[in-house]
């Protein structure tokens, strides 16, 4: 609330009775001081204007400039880039202002993706590794500073740069496993870092709250992507994911949670059904039954979640229908 508004309501206030002359200097000196380092309100577009304006210029340099540059060049152009951000978010943090912050949140956004791209020039033109390895170590380093960031700066903009770099090192690993050929490979990473994530959320060390259960919850439902093994398995897992989303959301009244839920169920019970039954007349017959049969099963998670809500604790004083 803008400095201004805070005085007219403690006016309104006053006059209605709500509060005394006293509590409202009290609260007026107070809030004099939360507002003292707050920055005029251009001074976040503009910020973000410059950071455009710098992309969209280093974007037509590199379009006309990049083939004549030296590796050794592309490389130095990356990192200079790279600290810059990295100490223009160092600066804006040391501000109290929200707007700082949330700037500041966006700089060190970029930082990941400078990071990622300077450390695949490395890789890729000075060191000359293996077109299989470059990508594995650019993405890890690039998780490495996300994850630095995020200890340092626990922002939802960090976490997404962690999501980032994450999928990215997904990616690149199955060509080094053993079993790299295999498409379930991808599907049980992305399982395995949503259950982590979603773990790591619902035990409060994963903040902001709601964009760990958002992006855990994508992690979750990419478990689908196993499906290109053509047996079905990994989409009908996708589905029961998808199912457990919507549970989830009604025992921790997390709306996002429900429509992601929803999300994973209308895109993985129709690959299972079309998987399993190929081209045929069974497959529309299948993906209406199965979505009867979805929708019951989320009125009915409703109805528990609703009872549950009802139960009368010792103590409490709840009305009972």
């Amino acid at each position: 609330m803008a400095r201004s508004d805070v005085i007219r309501a403690l006016d309104d206030w006053v006059g209605a009775g709500l509060i005394s002359e006293e509590q409202a200097r009290a609260i007026s000196q107070y809030d004099a001081t939360q507002h003292q380092d707050e920055l005029p309100g251009w001074v976040e577009p503009v910020a973000y204007l410059g950071a455009a304006l710098v992309g969209v210029a280093l974007f037509l340099f590199g379009a006309q400039f990049w083939d004549q540059l030296a590796s050794w060049g592309r490389f130095s152009l990356g990192a200079l880039i790279t600290v810059i951000l990295f100490v223009v978010g160092l600066v804006l943090r040391r501000s109290d202002s929200a707007a700082a912050g949330r700037a500041a949140s966006f700089s060190w956004f970029l930082v990941v993706a400078g990071v990622a791209a300077t450390a695949g020039l490395l890789f890729s033109d000075i060191l000359d590794l293996d077109p299989d390895w470059a990508p594995a170590l650019t993405a890890s380093i690039a998780l490495t500073t996300a994850v630095a960031i995020y200890l340092f700066a626990s922002t939802t903009l960090q976490q997404v740069a962690m999501a980032g770099a994450t999928v990215f090192l997904i990616t690149t690993l199955p060509g080094l496993l053993p079993l790299g050929e295999v498409a379930w490979v991808v599907g049980l990473l992305f399982l395995t870092v949503g259950v982590v994530w979603l773990l790591l959320t619902w035990g409060g060390l994963m903040r902001p709250e709601n964009a760990g259960w958002v992006l855990g919850s994508l992690f979750a439902i990419g478990v689908g992507f196993g499906a290109f093994d053509d047996n079905g398995f990994w989409s009908a897992l996708g589905v029961v994911i998808g199912l457990a989303l919507v549970w989830l959301s009604t025992r921790f009244d997390r709306r996002s949670l429900l429509g992601l839920g929803v999300i994973a169920l209308m895109i993985w019970i129709p690959t299972t059904v079309v998987i399993l039954f190929e081209e045929s007349i069974a497959v529309p017959v299948a993906i209406l039954i199965t979505g009867v049969v979805t929708l019951t099963a989320v009125v009915a998670t409703v109805r528990l979640g609703r009872r549950g809500d009802n139960v009368t604790l010792p103590g409490s004083a709840n009305d009972q229908r």
